[in-house]
Parts: structure tokens; C-alpha cells; sequence
């Protein structure tokens, strides 16, 4: 944790992080026997990664293969199958997803929405429209610009210098960063929009005819579904004519663009710089490595691997492990990598 812009505001002890992960006193007890019960009230100094730790602070442990033994002391979320692997003197404190407790942890202390809000906070700078609807316990950041018809709903926070246009709709416990740029959205409940990600703006579509070229008005729009996180600097184009729609629980790095008309179902992965050409469908728990792109009317089958860098030209069946560009079954592109260095090892020994 980088203690100049994180602080643990309240004393933590490891008592507190067993409620977080529901965790009963007798298991930790029982996984710990050369600790007594004081080890409950010891409190946590510092979050850091297992290279780093030591006395009095909290990591995780996944990885067998990167274990350092010269790490003897600390508290560290394991696995049970694995405790054995951890020295005697680091306090362990069994759970089935180390990572995902990790996670649970920093969330509690560190999430954008910890701050309490117990009324609606609008900063004096910023432009709320009359007929806009405000929900309960909203908070409004300077130079903010809410239109007609727009509607907000409860413990939402809206960051600094946000537009959001005419008729726009965004859930509950939602995050919206600073300098957001949305129109013609409807945004669900719970959904993060990271710092200057433009979402609804018209998408590439145009009649081409040289200097009369004539671009084409986009009346669609995008729709976002619940607990789904996007990041900075991203664009979401809205539909042509149908709507563009981003499932429930998708997950979307930085810089990454989505074309009009894309539907993208619930539980998909895209990593940084992918960038989806107009109408792609992803189906149903895609992942995609960093700097894909896919072509346009392109769909990807359900629980499909994309791997980075990869150009997608063709639609792919569920299941699918793709690489390459242009992007293939990856053991075939595998394969052919490898023939194409042993003949360039063959033609240099000639």
C-alpha cells in the first residue's frame, strides 16, 4: 500500500478481517496452533504483496511455484491445501479464494463508495436541470453538467466536470469518474465508469460519396447492466438504429473502444486497447487479451479465450482458444509459428 495517497483511517485488527470473510475464530484457532487467542487483537499496519511481507501486515498467497522461503512472519490469506507450504511463524487465515478475499478486504477499506453519504451533496459549480430526478444520498462533484430528464439513482457519485445529457438514466451505487462524457445511456445498478470514458456518443456510420459524404444519425443507444466496470479513457458507441447493450458483470479495461450496435453478454473480459468494430457479438463469459481486434458482424462464442494482439476476421464456435492474426484455433497457430521458425532455422544454416 502506498501510504502517501492510502491511509487506514480506523485501527484494523484480524478480528475485523475475519468478519469481513465470515470467517468462525475456532478454524483460525485450529490452523494456527503456535499462536494463542491474543493474535485476534493484532492490528493491521500495512496491505502488501507476499514478496513483501512481514510482521503485522496482510497479503494473500496463490502461487506455490513463486513461494519465497526467507518469509517468516506476517498474517496471509491461504488456501487450507497449501497452509503446509507457508512458515510456522505467519498467521493464516484459511479462505477458498485467497485473491477474492483480498479483494473483499481492500474493498471494505478503500472503495470509492466507503465514504459515507447521508444526504445529497451538490457542489455549487455544477448544473443540475429542474426536471432532472436526484435519488437519495447522491453526491455531485464541481463543474458538473446534469441535464433534462436525467435520473440518478440513490448513493450514486458523480465525479468532477461529468456531462450527462438529456434523458440519460443511471442505478443505484453507481460510480461515474471524473470527466465522464455520457448521452443516450441507460446505465443499470452498481456499475463503475472510470475517469474520461465517453459512452453514447454517435458511432462511426457514414454514406461515403468523397467530398458529399454524408454521415448517418445515430437514434440508438447503449445500455449498461448491473455490475459491470469500465475503465479510463474507453468509448461506447450507441446503436445506429437497435442499441448497443453491455451485460451484467462485464469487465472492460482501459482504452478500449466498442463499436455500435456490439451486444456484449453478461461476464466477458476485455483487456486493455481491444477494440470491437461495429455489430460483434460476444456471447456469454468471453475473455480477451489486450490489443484484439475484431472485425465487424463478428460473433465469438460463450466461455471463448481470446489471446493478445490477435485479429479476429471470423466468427469462432463456444469454447474456442483463438490466437494469431489472422486469428485461428490457437494450437493450429501454434503450430504454425513453429514450422515458420524451424524453416527459418533451416534456411539460415544454408
Amino acid at each position: 500500500m502506498n501510504k502517501h495517497f492510502f491511509k487506514i483511517e480506523n485501527k484494523i485488527q484480524l478480528s475485523d478481517i475475519l468478519k469481513i470473510l465470515d470467517i468462525p475464530n475456532s478454524k483460525l484457532f485450529k490452523l494456527n496452533p503456535n499462536f494463542d487467542k491474543n493474535i485476534l487483537q493484532i492490528y493491521i499496519d500495512d496491505f502488501v504483496s507476499f514478496s513483501n511481507l512481514k510482521k503485522n501486515n496482510l497479503s494473500f498467497f496463490v502461487d506455490k511455484i513463486k513461494i519465497n522461503i526467507g518469509i517468516s512472519s506476517g498474517i496471509c490469506l491461504v488456501e487450507e491445501n497449501n497452509i503446509e507450504t507457508l512458515s510456522e511463524n505467519i498467521i493464516k487465515v484459511p479462505f477458498h479464494n485467497p485473491r477474492l478475499g483480498f479483494s473483499m478486504i481492500l474493498n471494505n477499506y478503500f472503495s470509492h463508495h466507503n465514504s459515507e453519504i447521508n444526504e445529497s451533496q451538490i457542489h455549487p459549480s455544477s448544473i443540475v436541470h429542474s426536471t432532472a430526478k436526484i435519488g437519495k444520498n447522491v453526491s455531485i462533484g464541481a463543474y458538473s453538467i446534469i441535464s433534462e430528464g436525467v435520473i440518478i439513482g440513490d448513493n450514486t457519485i458523480i465525479s468532477d466536470r461529468v456531462t450527462i445529457s438529456f434523458n440519460c438514466s443511471i442505478g443505484s451505487n453507481a460510480f461515474i469518474g471524473t470527466g465522464v462524457f455520457m448521452e443516450c445511456s441507460i446505465i443499470d445498478n452498481d456499475v463503475n465508469i472510470l475517469h474520461n470514458s465517453v459512452i453514447g456518443k454517435p458511432g462511426f456510420g457514414f454514406v461515403p460519396n468523397k467530398s458529399e459524404t454524408t454521415l448517418i444519425p445515430h437514434i440508438g443507444a447503449v445500455y449498461i447492466g448491473k455490475g459491470t466496470n469500465i475503465g479510463s479513457c474507453c468509448t461506447i458507441d450507441r446503436g445506429l438504429l437497435d442499441n448497443t447493450i453491455i451485460g451484467k458483470s462485464v469487465m472492460i479495461d482501459n482504452q478500449v473502444h466498442i463499436a455500435h450496435n456490439c451486444v456484449i453478454s453478461d461476464y466477458c473480459i476485455l483487456a486493455g486497447q481491444v477494440g470491437l468494430s461495429g455489430s460483434v457479438c460476444l456471447e456469454e463469459s468471453v475473455i480477451i487479451g489486450g490489443d484484439v481486434s475484431i472485425k465487424d458482424n463478428i460473433t465469438i462464442g460463450k466461455n471463448s479465450v481470446i489471446a493478445g494482439a490477435s485479429k479476429v476476421f471470423n466468427n469462432f464456435p463456444e469454447d474456442s482458444k483463438i490466437g494469431g492474426s489472422p486469428a485461428q484455433d490457437i494450437i493450429d497457430w501454434k503450430r504454425i509459428v513453429a514450422a515458420q521458425r524451424l524453416t527459418i532455422k533451416k534456411r539460415k544454416k544454408n
